[in-house]
């Protein structure tokens, strides 16, 4: 197997990516998981009193960094990144790139990054949303080649649509709303290369138009027109994972068997917060479990897996 392709890719380091690699590397599957243990909302918790198997409380980050070193020691590969991108390839295996625009392919990707996506608060972003405003550029932007585009958002994840953008037009201007740009060095340079002008501006306060979206209004209250605005606010989610590979959802959730954690796209699997339910460790856990035991099953052309130990 060539040193960049993987059995799977994990895409979160929460109960359930962390629990789903501690089964996929203890079958002897190459894994690797992307995700900062630190940002999952588990390791910010104070305190657990009912997690399985320990009767004195215990903290988030220890409960966290236990998962991780357990992953590691069965084999599991880790890189602390955020994921800016997942294209499923003309072979049925997928590309996953990383902020410092670094590739790697898998055979099967399994989604536990939280929730989908997040809203700007601008006003009137839910009446023109389809109407001008997107949160997808794979989805949405081949219907504007050569128009006026501003992407919101002064991460990454804004670069990143910025860039994909690239493909239908040169004018774009990603809109900072009232943050300072924190690109990745590699992003902040493509940009450039690319020719994408990128705007550090006070907060929006206001989308315009009736029928569809026309310009928009910063609290300032300078105007600037658009044919078309991508919402790209933080880092990539769950949501924006699932619009790339056409996987269906329900509401900002991924559709996924409760069983299996199978979506409707073969080979990619969800676990944890992004499918809803209950936002429990354990519940999250478990459902790592049966993505994995999915993923087993599916590599190795089983009908049963049982890890009883």
């Amino acid at each position: 197997m060539p040193d960049n392709l993987y059995d799977t890719i994990i895409i979160g380091t929460g109960p359930a990516g962390l629990t789903a690699a501690i089964y996929t590397a203890r079958s002897g599957l190459k894994t690797l998981v992307f995700g900062i243990l630190k940002n999952s909302n588990a390791y910010k918790a104070h305190v657990f009193e009912n997690y399985f198997g320990f009767e004195a409380q215990i903290t988030g980050p220890f409960l966290m960094e236990q998962g991780k070193k357990q992953g590691e020691h069965h084999g599991a590969q880790f890189i602390e990144r955020e994921i800016v991108d997942i294209r499923q390839n003309e072979d049925s295996t997928y590309t996953v790139t990383d902020i410092s625009l670094q590739k790697y392919s898998a055979k099967t990707i399994v989604i536990a990054s939280g929730l989908g996506f997040k809203p700007s608060g601008i006003k009137r972003e839910k009446e023109l949303t389809g109407r001008g405003i997107s949160f997808c550029v794979t989805c949405d932007g081949p219907l504007f080649k050569n128009k006026n585009a501003a992407i919101i958002g002064a991460a990454n994840f804004a670069g990143e649509e910025a860039l994909l953008m690239r493909s239908f037009t040169e004018n774009i201007t990603i809109l900072s709303h009232g943050k300072d740009f924190e690109f990745a060095p590699k992003i902040e340079e493509e940009l450039h290369k690319q020719g994408i002008k990128c705007e550090k501006t006070p907060r929006i306060k206001q989308f315009l138009g009736e029928e569809r979206f026309e310009k928009l209004v910063f609290e300032t209250g300078k105007e600037m027109a658009f044919d078309v605005v991508f919402v790209a606010l933080g880092s990539a989610t769950a949501a924006d994972f699932a619009l790339e590979l056409g996987v269906a959802r329900n509401g900002n959730y991924i559709v996924a068997d409760p069983k299996t954690g199978a979506t409707n796209v073969p080979g990619v699997f969800a676990a944890g917060d992004c499918i809803g339910g209950n936002a429990q460790a354990n519940k999250s856990a478990g459902e790592g479990c049966n993505a994995a035991v999915s993923v087993i099953k599916f590599l190795k052309g089983m009908s049963a897996y049982v890890d009883y130990s």
